[in-house]
């Protein structure tokens, strides 16, 4: 780019440059049914008819005045070819993706890309970032899409201002304007069914019934949602989220074993219900609470998302008589799956009225005629000893006691979705809200941050900057129900006040169902979850390296002792962390000796926990991250890890050194060979008899390997078992794990004293 000069000559002057790039995206999951349009900063780059990117196909983008040209200020615009491919199964790479990549370019099944080759920008080299907005309903199932014609539900949004609108056409509009929601209930199929992400269930595990009639419902009520999962909160939580959005329950059906999908919805005759009395079920109400109207929100603000202005909304449903009664009680939730403000509007106004209704929750026992209920079902009860001569109740939970008997839970079923407009009488409606009551954490655990943990969290300089005494505090918590959101972690050092430090996320556990010895590898487990292979894992107070999953199994195959920590037997029932989506605590920094108190705030989409319910813990920091490391592969003989040594005429102990810092974020299990030493490792060995508290034997050395001066063959009444004990130390600092075995019963053997040479008289002539 040139401007022309003074005189009457024309000299040409650089004024910027214009940057051409080629550049491949990866969208996500495909195949996809259509790309709509893509944007990059608040302007339309593209914007397609209806089903115009259906398929695999290029488009030419010429707009290079879109970002103010090559005027003065103005940064480009964009001209050039746009490849695209939808993700399908046959796919191949483009002939100008193979000249790109060179070599041997693979075709990218299975996900979508883009390849744009031309001109980004004038004057900045950095592109601006594209947005990309995308329709999945039909397509990318794992198989046939299960019941097709009802899986997409269109919606539309007329109202919101497009930018660049007067540069679109009318069909563009149109298109951009329509909204492809898919149905919640196809939703939770395929998050049953899909094998690489789902369950990995078959059609023929679920209630296809119950799911079609919901399908069909929802497709009635225009009830569609446009939610991605994009795999950083566990599945069920995204399941959990769904059902929350149309007010529905999915539980396992008793009978047959299936998986049952359940509308919460007013589509029933009261008359038609089951009644049960004393008479013909139940056998005792054992509580009867029924919650205050006055404490319950009389304002809820519901926060969606627009998909055609990728803009958040909020509405807001009002109980004007409960305000003018009690004053303003404002509550808030996000329902992010929900594309439009109509249905928005409608979902406030339905949980409003389940939240400020005064619902009477019971607790019954029933014999096993109450056995015909299930979880969402609804009943009538008569009991005249608690002037109610006839309420319907919604079933909460089925729980049977050890005498037979059924503890149902139960809550009064008095709200539905509203059709139209809101309305705070009685309208007779089926949906119970779910219990969002923040409940204290019981599943917590907190530890002092090691050294291979820590270096995957900061920097290299930052690392280079540690004081050995400083330390830092993580927590793993597991959430007590399925609305807990996230929780604060709080902390009180000695003489100050409790602080809130952070807000953080839940982290996925799991149980060890076996017990396993100090070198067993493989781990028989049950979690909801599937850790990636190279993270790292919590196992009790061990650190463990994932090497493979059997998801079939349930097992886990890991590498031990990783880090600081020493292989050890745990006993079934051990819970297992895992780590993989990252350290959640607090970045503040604590020194070596100090006592710190911490407790767990509960958050649900309503409330935070009390800090009366807070369950308090101490942890004592040890300046962990700067003790050595204890060396790995420990042998006596030829025994890995002994608990106890067998017999023999010598015994030999070797290991394998290690260096904390050479070895930085990697996760080395306490098999592999050398590494290191750090320098000035010293290794400590002591032999102390058994019972006694102080050793009779101890060196330092800096080799790898010691043969003890211990021996067993011995018939001396003084031979005694004795504790063998292996520690590092390096500038005054230990190893935070101590190796300890016990020897068989023998003599420390000391090198006998010589005895003094004579001395010899000395012989004088006279």
């Amino acid at each position: 780019m040139g401007s022309g000069g003074k005189g009457g000559g024309s000299k040409k002057q650089t004024v910027g440059y214009r940057y051409y790039w080629d550049i491949q995206a990866g969208l996500g999951r495909g195949p996809v049914d259509e790309i709509v349009a893509i944007s990059a900063d608040k302007k339309t780059v593209f914007a397609g008819t209806a089903g115009q990117i259906s398929e695999n196909t290029s488009v030419y983008i010429d707009k290079p005045n879109l970002f103010g040209g090559d005027d003065t200020g103005g940064e480009g615009g964009i001209r050039g070819t746009l490849d695209i491919s939808m993700g399908e199964q046959n796919q191949v790479p483009t002939e100008r993706l193979r000249k790109l990549l060179t070599g041997l370019v693979p075709g990218f099944r299975g996900l979508v890309t883009t390849l744009f080759s031309g001109m980004v920008s004038s004057y900045a080299a950095s592109p601006k970032p594209w947005s990309y907005r995308v329709r999945r309903t039909v397509k990318g199932w794992d198989g046939a899409t299960w019941y097709p014609e009802k899986a997409l539900i269109k919606l539309s949004n007329m109202e919101s201002q497009l930018d660049d609108e007067d540069s679109l056409t009318p069909e563009q509009i149109n298109n951009i304007r329509t909204i492809h929601a898919m149905n919640a209930a196809h939703i939770l199929v395929e998050c049953a069914t899909n094998r690489d992400w789902g369950r990995k269930l078959t059609l023929a595990d679920l209630d296809l019934v119950s799911y079609q009639v919901a399908a069909d419902t929802l497709y009635k009520e225009g009830f569609g949602l446009c939610l991605r999962y994009n795999r950083q909160t566990s599945l069920d939580n995204f399941v959990q989220q769904i059902l929350d959005h149309i007010g529905a329950v999915q539980y396992g059906d008793l009978s047959t074993g299936k998986l049952v999908l359940k509308l919460l919805r007013d589509d029933y005759r009261i008359d038609d219900l089951p009644l049960f009395t004393y008479d013909n079920g139940i056998i005792d109400v054992q509580d009867d609470d029924s919650t205050s109207a006055d404490a319950a929100p009389n304002e809820l603000v519901v926060t969606w998302h627009c998909p055609v202005t990728h803009a958040d909304g909020e509405v807001k449903a009002q109980n004007l008589g409960a305000i003018q009664s009690v004053g303003l009680i404002s509550s808030s939730v996000e329902y992010m799956g929900i594309p439009t403000h109509k249905l928005a509007t409608q979902v406030a106004q339905r949980d409003l009225e389940a939240g400020s209704s005064g619902l009477t929750r019971l607790v019954l026992d029933f014999d096993r005629r109450g056995g015909v209920l299930s979880p969402a079902s609804v009943f009538r009860i008569h009991l005249p000893d608690r002037n109610i001569d006839r309420m319907v109740l919604r079933v909460g939970s089925i729980e049977e006691r050890d005498d037979g008997r059924l503890k149902i839970k139960a809550v009064q079923d008095v709200f539905g979705l509203p059709a139209t407009s809101y309305s705070s009488g009685d309208q007779g409606s089926t949906w119970v809200p779910p219990d969002a009551t923040a409940q204290p954490i019981t599943d917590s655990q907190a530890f002092e941050v090691p050294y291979v943990l820590l270096a995957g969290e900061l920097s290299a300089a930052d690392l280079d900057y540690l004081h050995a005494a400083s330390s830092y505090l993580s927590v793993m918590a597991a959430k007590p129900n399925n609305m807990a959101i996230s929780y604060l972690l709080q902390t009180q050092s000695e003489g100050l006040d409790w602080q809130t430090v952070g807000e953080n996320d839940w982290t996925p556990s799991g149980i060890l169902r076996q017990a396993v010895n100090a070198l067993d590898t493989v781990l028989s487990i049950e979690s909801n979850f599937i850790p990636p292979v190279g993270s790292a894992v919590w196992l009790g107070d061990e650190l463990v390296r994932v090497d493979a999953v059997n998801e079939t199994e349930k097992t886990l195959m890991v590498g031990r002792g990783c880090g600081d920590t020493l292989p050890v037997h745990h006993n079934g029932g051990t819970v297992l962390r895992f780590l993989s989506q990252g350290l959640e605590g607090s970045a503040q920094e604590y020194l070596e000796t100090e006592n710190l108190n911490w407790r767990l705030l509960t958050k649900t989409s309503t409330e935070t926990l009390k800090t009366d319910y807070a369950q308090v813990s101490t942890l004592m920091f040890t300046g962990r991250q700067s003790r050595p490391y204890l060396p790995a592969r420990i042998m006596m003989n030829d025994q890995l890890y002994p608990i106890t040594v067998t017999k023999a005429n010598e015994y030999v102990l070797s290991w394998a050194h290690r260096d904390r810092v050479l070895q930085q974020d990697r996760l080395i299990d306490c098999l592999m060979a050398d590494i290191g030493p750090e320098p000035e490792t010293q290794y400590h060995l002591t032999l102390t008899p058994q019972g006694a508290a102080e050793p009779s034997w101890q060196i330092e050395v800096t080799d790898n390997h010691m043969t003890l001066p211990y021996t067993t063959d011995t018939t001396s009444k003084k031979a005694e078992a004795h504790y063998l004990q292996l520690w590092v130390e390096r500038q005054g600092r230990r190893s935070l794990a101590t190796f300890t075995t016990l020897l068989p019963v023998g003599l420390i053997v000391t090198e006998p004293e010589l005895p003094e040479e004579p001395i010899e008289p000395e012989v004088t002539d006279v």
